[in-house]
């Protein structure tokens, strides 16, 4: 071992000599002795804190905080769907408050889950519980009562947003896969059934939703071309029953150019809305067939059953983590009580000091 080496195991005291790792250890455990002592004289009421927290801990988990159940839905993405698709389904996400640019349609979903357009539907649907005997919608699960100093046309918008905020921002979570673009849904509710039941309740409003809500441009298409057609179509009878008229009450064009030009110009006229109508009409057919392809569909993996088996809270862990920090600040404050008072006295008697000067300056000044 070099000479190096060995003063970096050693220590310089204060008189410039080593002091080897015994001996370190010997003063090391002189310096902690004090708060031992003091800690072990203290150990009485170290036991009594640490006894109350415990039970105090126990009867909270035990008596007061419910178990909770969560039931999932996994969305999967719509593998080779058209770009006009995530266009129509962006225009969605930015009516509902989000704003995404070039996304797949499951994080299009992720954020229409938070909106209230999809999950009002949710709110207000009627679940059977094991608390109620009828069925109930989740304001009424959850007790919410109205604000009777509110108008009352604002007491039910106010319960409404309530179990809203409850729902999006506490009871349900959504987690998206970055590489494989898969949404999973989960909620978090105090009963088996009605967790599952609620998590598809959002799903199928989300798929409600998109099929509803949005129109695509095969859509406003083939509504256009359904009232031109209805409009040509009634131009070219309107243009028929003229050239039929003409060809009834002039039996002899032949013989005159003039009934001819006019017979050429009905029928050029029939001839042109004829080819509109069946232009239109092929134009029809392909923007349903379009419009079918540009449907966005919530592509469900598996819908939630019953979770019969909790999923929280961990009471065990919760109890080990509280008696576990008790134990340190208790045994901090407990061994470390002379200092703690010392400091605590120092505090409060440099702010009188400062205050009994204030004050002085007050008096000198008057």
């Amino acid at each position: 071992m070099s000479d190096q080496d060995l003063k970096s195991q050693n220590m310089i005291s204060a008189d410039g000599e080593e002091l080897s790792f015994e001996e370190r250890f010997k003063r090391d455990i002189e310096k902690i002795r004090p708060h031992l002592k003091e800690l072990w004289e203290y150990r009485k009421r170290f036991i009594y804190f640490n006894a109350i927290v415990l039970l105090v801990t126990l009867a909270i988990l035990i008596f007061l905080v419910k178990p909770y159940y969560t039931s999932s839905v996994t969305i999967l993405p719509d593998y080779g769907t058209k770009r006009t698709t995530l266009d129509q389904l962006s225009g969605l996400a930015s009516l509902s408050g989000g704003s995404i640019g070039q996304a797949s349609p499951t994080e299009i979903y992720q954020n229409l889950l938070t909106s209230e357009a999809v999950l009002a539907p949710v709110i207000y649907a009627k679940y059977k519980t094991e608390k109620y005997p009828d069925s109930v919608n989740l304001i009424q699960y959850f007790k919410i009562k109205p604000n009777k100093s509110l108008p009352p046309q604002l007491q039910g918008r106010i319960m409404f947003l309530q179990a809203y905020n409850a729902l999006s921002k506490g009871m349900m979570t959504t987690d998206l896969d970055r590489m494989t673009k898969i949404l999973t849904v989960t909620v978090k509710m105090p009963e088996p059934q009605l967790s599952a039941d609620v998590v598809n309740k959002v799903v199928e409003s989300l798929d409600n939703y998109v099929k509803s809500e949005r129109k695509s441009y095969a859509t406003y298409q083939l509504e256009y071309i359904t009232k031109r057609m209805a409009q040509v179509k009634d131009s070219l009878t309107i243009a028929e029953n003229k050239l039929k008229d003409f060809r009834e009450q002039n039996r002899m064009v032949a013989q005159s150019p003039e009934l001819m030009l006019q017979q050429e110009r009905l029928s050029r006229n029939v001839e042109i809305l004829s080819t509109v109508f069946l232009e239109l009409s092929k134009q029809y057919e392909m923007a349903k067939i379009d419009q079918i392809k540009d449907t966005p569909i919530v592509n469900v993996r598996d819908y939630a059953k019953n979770p019969v088996i909790k999923a929280g809270p961990n009471k065990r862990r919760t109890l080990i983590l509280i008696m576990f920090f008790s134990v340190i600040f208790s045994g901090f404050y407990y061994g470390f009580r002379t200092n703690v008072k010392k400091y605590v006295t120092y505090i409060s008697g440099d702010k009188v000091g400062t205050a009994t000067l204030e004050e002085k300056k007050v008096e000198i000044k008057s």
